[in-house]
């Protein structure tokens, strides 16, 4: 599994349900300070967009290929290790 760390610049947890999509594009701008459509990716984003809970915002994002999951949870036993789907 690949792993990158960045700096966490947003959180939304609490997205509307049963909205459309222009109403979660408006309130994402004001959250975030970003336009939708030019940072949420994905082919079927705007077909997907009713069963996302939430949206983090990463800043400042580096891969680092040297290092696995495992071993972050091995060297730092007691610290919380978030696995995040992207894409």
């Amino acid at each position: 599994m690949a792993v990158a760390a960045g700096w966490v610049a947003g959180l939304w947890t609490k997205v509307p349900e049963d909205v459309q999509i222009e109403e979660i594009k408006a309130a994402f701008a004001k959250i975030f300070g970003k336009l939708w459509d030019e940072v949420v990716v994905g082919k079927d984003r705007e077909a997907l967009f009713r069963f996302w809970e939430g949206y983090v915002g990463v800043e400042r994002l580096h891969p680092h290929s040297e290092i696995t999951v495992a071993r972050i949870r091995e060297e730092n036993p007691g610290v919380p290790v978030l696995e995040v789907l992207l894409g």
